[in-house]
């Protein structure tokens, strides 16, 4: 299992709770905080976390090398609930460095964003967990569904409405799910490609890795599925349960918000034996062979003792 979720941003006005109306997230802030510039590069400057890759491309002539003006366009030009961008977080492997996760987003470029010419920005956000301290490398992909056709615009007239019969006349045309023929379904072959392509990588870089798994270390294959916990129970009869994502009021609690600290252990308590239980139940023949092993090497060990306790008769003297 992998974290990968698909979001669309739409430019849109939103009202709240105190019936106040103000813009809902934009493509523009996205960029930013992708990229760690402006009122987010505080992120950037922190030793908690690094920024591993930043690139930016396909994108129209008149926002040739300056993908914050694309972003900005987008947020000026399209049409009012229109998307300006699409977004895909996916968490990869620990197992690969810096090197490799840059050739996986590569990877991620080519066949999301270069494969349909869409403008796009993408970053590798890497820093510690907070439940385990360990890192947790992650890619942020973002783009638009207003495909380059190499028709040159001005930046007004790539967000207008696409002309069939004359495109020049028009928008940049947008490739949705539908005009891709991915309908409904674009998710779950956006988590399929993932899977296919992180599997490649790791198969070639990191193929197995050694966990823990009730007390024991067991060398286990390193590969990941886009099946649900519910799915892949039903095709492998397994017992996987799925782990609560903790939200960010517990994840910052305080020691000096005793009540929020103290639900904040009782979770990471909670969810470090889901894990735990579902690395059993991954990889229960790993560790049942493990197991064996290291009972037949005890009972070596214990007969070698054996052997030479009953081979030791005392000093002779040679009377």
């Amino acid at each position: 299992m992998f974290y990968c979720n698909l979001e669309h941003t739409a430019k849109k006005a939103i009202k709240t709770r105190s019936g106040k109306v103000k813009n809902a997230p934009t493509a523009k802030n996205r960029f930013h905080y992708i990229t760690r510039t402006l009122h987010f590069k505080k992120y950037k400057e922190s030793a908690s976390e690094q920024i591993e890759f930043v690139r930016s491309g396909n994108m129209p002539n008149f926002a040739e090398g300056k993908p914050a003006e694309f972003w900005n366009a987008a947020e000026i030009y399209e049409r009012s609930n229109g998307r300006t961008c699409s977004s895909l977080v996916v968490a990869l492997p620990k197992e690969l460095n810096q090197a490799q996760r840059i050739e996986l987003a590569e990877a991620f470029i080519a066949e999301f964003a270069d494969r349909y010419r869409y403008p796009f920005t993408c970053a590798i956000h890497n820093h510690a967990g907070a439940l385990a301290g360990q890192e947790q490398p992650h890619l942020h992909f973002m783009y638009s569904e207003r495909h380059v056709d190499g028709i040159e615009r001005t930046a007004e007239q790539f967000f207008k409405r696409y002309n069939a019969q004359d495109p020049q006349k028009g928008g940049a045309q947008k490739l949705t799910a539908d005009v891709l023929g991915m309908g409904k379904a674009q998710l779950q072959l956006y988590r399929q490609k993932t899977e296919e392509l992180i599997n490649d990588s790791l198969q070639r870089y990191a193929p197995t890795k050694v966990l823990e798994i009730r007390g024991l270390k067991v060398e286990v294959p390193n590969e990941v599925s886009c099946l649900s916990n519910e799915d892949y129970n039903k095709k492998y009869d397994t017992n996987l349960q799925d782990v609560p994502m903790m939200n960010k009021a517990l994840r910052f609690a305080k020691e000096s918000d005793p009540v929020r600290y103290q639900q904040k252990q009782d979770m990471i308590v909670e969810i470090n034996r889901l894990r735990a239980e579902n690395r059993y139940e991954l990889y229960k023949p790993y560790y049942e062979v493990e197991l064996n092993k290291q009972k037949l090497l005890e009972q070596e060990k214990q007969k070698q003792t054996q052997e030479k306790t009953k081979g030791f008769d005392g000093p002779s003297f040679g009377f």
